[in-house]
Protein backbone atom coordinates (compact mmCIF):
# COMPACT_ATOMS: atom_id res chain seq x y z
CA UNK A 1 0.00 0.00 0.00
CA UNK A 2 1.37 3.40 -0.99
CA UNK A 3 1.58 5.66 2.04
CA UNK A 4 3.65 8.51 0.57
CA UNK A 5 5.47 9.26 -2.70
CA UNK A 6 7.98 6.49 -3.22
CA UNK A 7 7.06 4.63 0.00
CA UNK A 8 5.01 1.42 0.25
CA UNK A 9 3.91 -0.33 3.43
CA UNK A 10 3.68 -4.14 3.39
CA UNK A 11 1.71 -6.01 6.03
CA UNK A 12 0.13 -9.43 6.33
CA UNK A 13 -3.48 -9.11 5.09
CA UNK A 14 -4.56 -12.26 6.94
CA UNK A 15 -3.68 -13.39 10.44
CA UNK A 16 -1.52 -10.31 10.89
CA UNK A 17 -1.76 -10.66 14.66
CA UNK A 18 0.12 -13.95 14.51
CA UNK A 19 2.72 -12.67 12.03
CA UNK A 20 4.89 -11.29 14.85
CA UNK A 21 2.15 -8.84 15.84
CA UNK A 22 1.09 -6.87 12.77
CA UNK A 23 4.68 -6.51 11.68
CA UNK A 24 5.48 -4.30 8.68
CA UNK A 25 8.07 -4.16 5.93
CA UNK A 26 8.62 -1.26 3.53
CA UNK A 27 9.59 -0.64 -0.08
CA UNK A 28 11.32 2.60 -1.00
CA UNK A 29 11.70 3.73 -4.60
CA UNK A 30 15.07 5.27 -5.41
CA UNK A 31 14.63 6.06 -9.09
CA UNK A 32 14.49 2.71 -10.86
CA UNK A 33 15.80 0.87 -7.81
CA UNK A 34 13.98 -0.54 -4.80
CA UNK A 35 15.15 -0.60 -1.19
CA UNK A 36 13.53 -3.19 1.09
CA UNK A 37 13.41 -2.30 4.77
CA UNK A 38 12.95 -5.48 6.82
CA UNK A 39 11.57 -8.64 5.27
CA UNK A 40 8.52 -9.58 7.29
CA UNK A 41 7.81 -12.89 9.02
CA UNK A 42 7.26 -15.45 6.28
CA UNK A 43 10.25 -17.23 4.77
CA UNK A 44 8.81 -17.01 1.25
CA UNK A 45 8.48 -13.20 1.48
CA UNK A 46 5.22 -13.54 -0.39
CA UNK A 47 3.58 -10.34 0.78
CA UNK A 48 6.61 -8.28 -0.20
CA UNK A 49 6.82 -9.99 -3.58
CA UNK A 50 3.10 -9.44 -4.13
CA UNK A 51 3.51 -5.72 -3.45
CA UNK A 52 6.51 -5.50 -5.78
CA UNK A 53 4.41 -7.07 -8.54
CA UNK A 54 1.42 -4.84 -7.76
CA UNK A 55 3.46 -1.67 -8.30
CA UNK A 56 4.77 -2.96 -11.60
CA UNK A 57 8.25 -3.92 -10.46
CA UNK A 58 10.30 -7.13 -10.41
CA UNK A 59 12.41 -8.75 -7.68
CA UNK A 60 15.48 -7.86 -9.74
CA UNK A 61 14.69 -4.19 -9.06
CA UNK A 62 15.65 -4.71 -5.41
CA UNK A 63 19.12 -3.21 -4.95
CA UNK A 64 19.34 -3.00 -1.14
CA UNK A 65 17.89 -5.16 1.68
CA UNK A 66 18.10 -3.51 5.10
CA UNK A 67 17.59 -5.52 8.30
CA UNK A 68 16.92 -3.10 11.15
CA UNK A 69 17.49 -5.72 13.86
CA UNK A 70 17.74 -9.45 14.35
CA UNK A 71 14.22 -10.49 15.31
CA UNK A 72 12.31 -13.10 13.32
CA UNK A 73 9.40 -10.84 12.40
CA UNK A 74 11.78 -8.52 10.57
CA UNK A 75 14.09 -10.93 8.78
CA UNK A 76 11.91 -13.93 7.85
CA UNK A 77 12.01 -13.42 4.08
CA UNK A 78 15.52 -12.05 3.67
CA UNK A 79 17.07 -15.22 2.21
CA UNK A 80 14.34 -15.51 -0.43
CA UNK A 81 14.65 -11.87 -1.44
CA UNK A 82 18.44 -12.10 -1.62
CA UNK A 83 18.26 -15.19 -3.85
CA UNK A 84 15.75 -13.57 -6.20
CA UNK A 85 17.44 -10.17 -6.42
CA UNK A 86 21.12 -10.67 -5.66
CA UNK A 87 20.92 -7.48 -3.58
CA UNK A 88 23.32 -6.90 -0.67
CA UNK A 89 22.02 -7.21 2.88
CA UNK A 90 22.76 -4.42 5.36
CA UNK A 91 22.74 -4.54 9.17
CA UNK A 92 24.48 -3.08 12.20
CA UNK A 93 27.59 -4.88 13.45
CA UNK A 94 25.90 -5.99 16.68
CA UNK A 95 23.10 -7.69 14.73
CA UNK A 96 25.21 -9.18 11.92
CA UNK A 97 25.99 -12.56 13.47
CA UNK A 98 22.31 -13.01 14.38
CA UNK A 99 21.35 -12.35 10.76
CA UNK A 100 24.02 -14.83 9.62
CA UNK A 101 22.79 -17.49 12.05
CA UNK A 102 25.99 -17.57 14.09
CA UNK A 103 24.33 -16.26 17.25
CA UNK A 104 20.86 -16.95 18.63
CA UNK A 105 18.13 -14.32 18.56
CA UNK A 106 18.12 -12.71 22.04
CA UNK A 107 15.40 -13.92 24.36
CA UNK A 108 12.64 -11.55 25.39
CA UNK A 109 11.18 -11.29 28.87
CA UNK A 110 8.06 -13.46 28.99
CA UNK A 111 7.37 -12.28 32.53
CA UNK A 112 6.74 -8.69 31.47
CA UNK A 113 3.12 -8.45 30.34
CA UNK A 114 3.14 -5.00 28.75
CA UNK A 115 1.63 -4.46 26.28
CA UNK A 116 -0.68 -7.35 27.19
CA UNK A 117 -1.82 -7.77 23.57
CA UNK A 118 1.70 -8.80 22.60
CA UNK A 119 2.22 -11.41 25.28
CA UNK A 120 0.47 -14.32 23.47
CA UNK A 121 2.54 -13.58 20.34
CA UNK A 122 5.75 -13.71 22.35
CA UNK A 123 4.80 -17.01 23.99
CA UNK A 124 3.90 -18.55 20.62
CA UNK A 125 7.11 -17.21 19.10
CA UNK A 126 9.29 -18.57 21.90
CA UNK A 127 7.62 -21.98 21.53
CA UNK A 128 7.64 -22.32 17.74
CA UNK A 129 11.07 -20.73 17.37
CA UNK A 130 12.66 -24.02 18.37
CA UNK A 131 11.81 -25.51 14.98
CA UNK A 132 10.55 -22.54 12.94
CA UNK A 133 13.97 -21.08 12.14
CA UNK A 134 14.93 -18.06 10.07
CA UNK A 135 17.06 -18.96 7.05
CA UNK A 136 20.27 -17.02 7.69
CA UNK A 137 22.17 -14.86 5.22
CA UNK A 138 25.56 -13.24 5.33
CA UNK A 139 25.47 -9.51 5.95
CA UNK A 140 27.22 -7.95 2.98
CA UNK A 141 27.60 -4.45 4.39
CA UNK A 142 27.86 -3.34 8.00
CA UNK A 143 26.26 0.08 8.48
CA UNK A 144 26.09 2.50 11.36
CA UNK A 145 25.19 6.07 12.25
CA UNK A 146 25.89 8.49 9.40
CA UNK A 147 25.96 5.96 6.56
CA UNK A 148 23.59 6.28 3.61
CA UNK A 149 21.65 3.69 1.65
CA UNK A 150 20.32 5.39 -1.45
CA UNK A 151 18.51 8.51 -0.20
CA UNK A 152 18.16 7.10 3.33
CA UNK A 153 20.27 8.18 6.26
CA UNK A 154 21.16 5.42 8.70
CA UNK A 155 20.44 6.14 12.37
CA UNK A 156 21.75 3.96 15.19
CA UNK A 157 18.77 3.69 17.55
CA UNK A 158 19.62 1.33 20.44
CA UNK A 159 17.26 0.25 23.17
CA UNK A 160 15.05 -2.41 21.65
CA UNK A 161 18.32 -4.12 20.72
CA UNK A 162 21.87 -2.72 20.94
CA UNK A 163 22.31 -2.65 17.16
CA UNK A 164 18.85 -1.44 16.19
CA UNK A 165 18.70 0.85 13.15
CA UNK A 166 16.20 3.41 11.91
CA UNK A 167 16.28 5.12 8.51
CA UNK A 168 15.51 8.76 7.72
CA UNK A 169 14.63 10.27 4.36
CA UNK A 170 15.02 13.98 5.03
CA UNK A 171 13.83 15.16 1.59
CA UNK A 172 10.52 13.34 2.13
CA UNK A 173 10.40 13.96 5.89
CA UNK A 174 9.94 10.21 6.31
CA UNK A 175 11.23 8.11 9.19
CA UNK A 176 11.35 4.31 9.25
CA UNK A 177 11.54 3.45 12.94
CA UNK A 178 11.16 -0.31 12.98
CA UNK A 179 10.73 -1.25 16.66
CA UNK A 180 12.08 1.85 18.39
CA UNK A 181 8.61 3.36 17.79
CA UNK A 182 5.44 1.39 17.05
CA UNK A 183 1.76 2.17 16.64
CA UNK A 184 0.38 -1.28 17.52
CA UNK A 185 -1.14 -2.20 19.88
CA UNK A 186 -0.60 1.37 21.09
CA UNK A 187 1.69 4.27 20.27
CA UNK A 188 4.85 3.60 22.25
CA UNK A 189 8.67 3.50 21.94
CA UNK A 190 8.53 -0.23 21.25
CA UNK A 191 7.09 -3.09 23.24
CA UNK A 192 8.18 -3.01 26.86
CA UNK A 193 8.52 -6.79 27.04
CA UNK A 194 10.95 -6.92 24.10
CA UNK A 195 13.26 -4.04 25.05
CA UNK A 196 16.75 -5.00 26.12
CA UNK A 197 17.40 -1.52 27.55
CA UNK A 198 14.36 0.54 28.56
CA UNK A 199 16.11 3.85 29.47
CA UNK A 200 18.03 3.70 26.22
CA UNK A 201 14.75 3.25 24.32
CA UNK A 202 13.45 6.51 25.75
CA UNK A 203 16.72 8.26 24.93
CA UNK A 204 16.41 7.06 21.34
CA UNK A 205 12.83 8.31 21.15
CA UNK A 206 13.86 11.73 22.46
CA UNK A 207 16.46 11.94 19.74
CA UNK A 208 14.00 10.95 17.01
CA UNK A 209 11.61 13.63 18.25
CA UNK A 210 14.12 16.30 17.17
CA UNK A 211 13.89 15.29 13.50
CA UNK A 212 11.77 17.08 10.91
CA UNK A 213 9.24 14.31 10.26
CA UNK A 214 5.82 14.03 8.67
CA UNK A 215 5.57 10.32 7.81
CA UNK A 216 6.50 7.62 10.31
CA UNK A 217 6.67 3.99 9.24
CA UNK A 218 6.90 1.71 12.30
CA UNK A 219 7.85 -1.93 12.72
CA UNK A 220 4.41 -2.86 14.06
CA UNK A 221 1.14 -1.14 13.24
CA UNK A 222 0.02 1.37 10.63
CA UNK A 223 2.12 4.26 9.40
CA UNK A 224 1.47 7.81 10.53
CA UNK A 225 1.05 9.80 7.32
CA UNK A 226 1.10 13.36 8.62
CA UNK A 227 2.28 15.32 11.67
CA UNK A 228 4.54 12.47 12.72
CA UNK A 229 6.98 14.80 14.44
CA UNK A 230 4.26 16.09 16.75
CA UNK A 231 3.39 12.51 17.73
CA UNK A 232 7.03 11.76 18.57
CA UNK A 233 7.44 14.93 20.61
CA UNK A 234 4.27 14.32 22.61
CA UNK A 235 5.35 10.77 23.42
CA UNK A 236 8.93 11.79 24.24
CA UNK A 237 7.65 14.23 26.85
CA UNK A 238 6.26 11.32 28.86
CA UNK A 239 9.67 9.77 29.33
CA UNK A 240 8.28 6.62 30.94
CA UNK A 241 5.60 3.95 30.61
Amino acid sequence: MKIAPGIYEVGAPKWGYFKAGNTKAYLVEDGDDLIVIDTHYDADARFILDEISRIGRKPEDIKHIVITHGHRGHMGGMATLKRLSGAPVYAHEWEADIVSGDRAIPKVDIFVFSPIQTWPIIIVGQTTGRWNKVEPVTVDRIVDEGDKIGPLQVLHTPGHTPGHLALYWPERKALFTSDCFVTWPLITPGWRNTMLNVPQSWQTLARLATLDVEVISPGHGDSIRENGGAVLRALAQKGKF
